[in-house]
This record gives C-alpha cells, structure tokens and sequence, in this order.
C-alpha cells in the first residue's frame, strides 16, 4: 500500500504499519504486492482499515496463538465456501508452522461440521496450494499420491 502521506481513513497508523508487517510476513510479499498493485484509490480506505484492523488489531492480539488462528480461519472459511481466502490461508497456516497433516486433519474435521461439499472444495484447494508449495520448494514429492 504505497501512497503519500497519513492514512486516510481514520486508521490507527502504528496499528496500520503492524498489520502491513504481519500481513506480509504470512502471505508474503509477492502476495501483498499483486493484491495491492492498482488498487483504484476509492478502495484504499477500505484496504487501510481491513489491514489495521484484522492484522493489526486482531491477529496480533495475545488471546490465542497465530497457528490456533489459522486452524480456525481453515474451518470458518470453508463454511463460507470461499475458496481464495482459503487458499491464502492454507499458506499462512504453514507460516505459522503447520504441517500438511495439521491442514489435512483440519480440512477434515471442519467438512464434519461444515458438510461433504465444503470439504471436496477444500480438498480441491489445498491439493493445488500442495502442488504449489512443492513447486516453489523444488520438490516433486514421488511418494506423494498423485491423481
């Protein structure tokens, strides 16, 4: 989020600047850079006070622990069917130190609870997220099940 001057919408700048840090730090920089690149200036006050306050405010809150979060974040966005979101996800939870068996048991005991269709989606979603990873780890993952 590149722009001159204070944030326009109101946002609490220190509360900004540690959610841009955070942000960053779980989807990546790369990530942050395509989401943020062109955004239409009439959308920046939304994009400033979404970041302030979901990575600023709450995902920097001691209450519970960043992987806690991302298990929770696995479940509530595949009741909400979005899949994109769950994607980004998927790697901020492996940011956050979970183990494809951590996501796989996550996936399942959500679908329990959120139905079969939710789970085939996610099961879609992080076999390409699984695909990806291990393409930008230079791993191939032979003993890996392939369909």
């Amino acid at each position: 989020m590149k722009r001159k001057g204070a944030p326009s919408s109101g946002v609490d700048p220190r509360a900004l600047a540690r959610g841009i840090r955070l942000r960053r730090q779980l989807t990546g920089s790369e990530y942050v850079k395509g989401a943020d690149t062109g955004l239409d200036p009439a959308l920046l006050p939304a994009r400033e006070m979404l970041t302030e306050f979901v990575w600023g405010k709450v995902w920097t809150r001691k209450g519970i622990d960043r992987r806690t979060r991302s298990f929770m974040n696995i479940g509530m966005l595949m009741a909400l069917n979005r899949p994109h979101e769950l994607s980004v996800n998927l790697r901020m939870a492996v940011n956050n130190g979970l183990s494809r068996e951590e996501l796989g048991e996550a996936i399942l005991h959500s679908a329990a609870y959120c139905g079969v269709p939710a789970g085939v989606s996610a099961i879609a979603v992080a076999r390409q997220f699984f695909a990806e990873l291990d393409r930008e780890q230079g791993k191939d993952q032979p003993g890996r099940r392939r369909k």
